[in-house]
């Protein structure tokens, strides 16, 4: 397999004709060492001391290595799909993953930020069960309460208030219908304080599930970390809280 690694480049003149000469270490020409690239290969651009690639294509004459340290490598065609993160390693263009960098030429897994991006993952998964809506009854019918954090500071204040005016219902509480639509309807105590406990509950079961992850993380191997689905981890836990 062919390979052409930027030495040097200067500018060159023709009959009138400026361009740039790139040259390798033993002063071969880029423009004329194309033609000794197969026609059926990949050929991939890359830089040689971080292995970042640069550009792919079979058509080596589309290449452009214009910087000293561009090397220009031919391996056995594989699809390459257009992203900013491709390396080329043991000969191969590989895609790194978030928590993977390349040291000595070889990909390495960052442990820490691996489990820092689970941790993310772990938290958003949190915040949305605690803002998700649930169903609620009153008098046969079925409606979507919203769990959200201001809704059920309310119920604490509403229920407080009703006690102390000696009020058994409040009126116009909002819920939702499943089609999306606004419903007022009113509550009594006993539904608020239900409603009241329910959110509780979740509020609860998300945060347990969240800490009881994060903090199996360090239990972990490196492949465990890399293959874990933090969503599918945390319905489970969610589930057994």
């Amino acid at each position: 397999m062919k390979k052409f690694i930027v030495d040097k480049v200067k500018l060159m003149e023709e009959e009138g004709i400026k361009y740039l000469g790139i040259f390798d270490k033993e002063n071969n020409d880029w423009y004329g060492e194309q033609s000794k690239f197969a026609d059926n290969t990949l050929k991939v651009m890359y830089n040689k001391d971080t292995l970042l690639v640069l550009s792919t294509n079979k058509d080596v004459s589309i290449l452009a290595p214009t910087m000293v340290g561009d090397v220009v490598e031919e391996i056995e065609y594989q699809e390459v799909k257009v992203n900013p993160n491709l390396y080329f390693v043991d000969g191969k263009v590989v895609e790194l993953q978030n928590y993977e960098t390349i040291k000595n030429g070889e990909i390495v897994f960052n442990r820490d930020k691996r489990i820092e991006e689970i941790k993310k993952e772990l938290y958003d998964l949190r915040v949305e069960r605690d803002i998700a809506p649930f169903e609620f009854e009153v008098d046969g019918v079925t409606y979507l309460q919203n769990n959200r954090s201001i809704d059920q500071s309310n119920l604490t204040r509403i229920v407080v208030m009703c006690q102390a005016l000696k009020k058994a219902t409040f009126e116009n509480w909002k819920f939702y219908t499943k089609e999306n639509s606004e419903k007022y309807v009113n509550l009594t105590i006993q539904d608020m304080m239900k409603m009241a406990n329910i959110m509780q509950e979740q509020t609860t079961k998300s945060m347990a599930a969240e800490t009881l992850l994060t903090h199996n993380l360090e239990n972990l191997t490196g492949e465990e970390l890399k293959k874990y689905n933090a969503k599918e981890e945390y319905e489970k836990a969610y589930k057994n809280m």
